[in-house]
């Protein structure tokens, strides 16, 4: 199951990101700090689901009037984001 490290303006993420963990995650990050990043440097597994995730974040961080960035997403999320179109989407830096 994933697992959120909350630091000051980074959020280190770790472990299965998948749809298993997409309502636990969810349910631990309701109040966005107004500049953050989410470090996926950890992730060991995505899913299509992760997608979802991703995106339900930046509409709640959208909503705070918070600025969110993804981080070193790991190459099967950013292959999966590149074949469902949503790469431009997605606010990130370096893999």
């Amino acid at each position: 199951m994933g697992q959120i490290n909350k630091l000051e303006k980074v959020w280190k993420l770790s472990g299965d990101i998948s749809m298993s963990a997409t309502h636990a995650l969810l349910a631990e990050t309701k109040i966005f700090p107004k500049q953050l990043k989410m470090d996926f440097s950890g992730v060991t597994n995505v899913d299509t689901a992760t997608i979802g995730l991703i995106f339900e974040w930046l509409r709640q961080a959208q909503n705070q009037g918070s600025q969110l960035t993804f981080t070193k997403l790991p190459e099967n999320l950013h292959s999966l984001i590149n074949l469902y179109g949503v790469v431009d989407l997605i606010p990130h830096t370096s893999r």
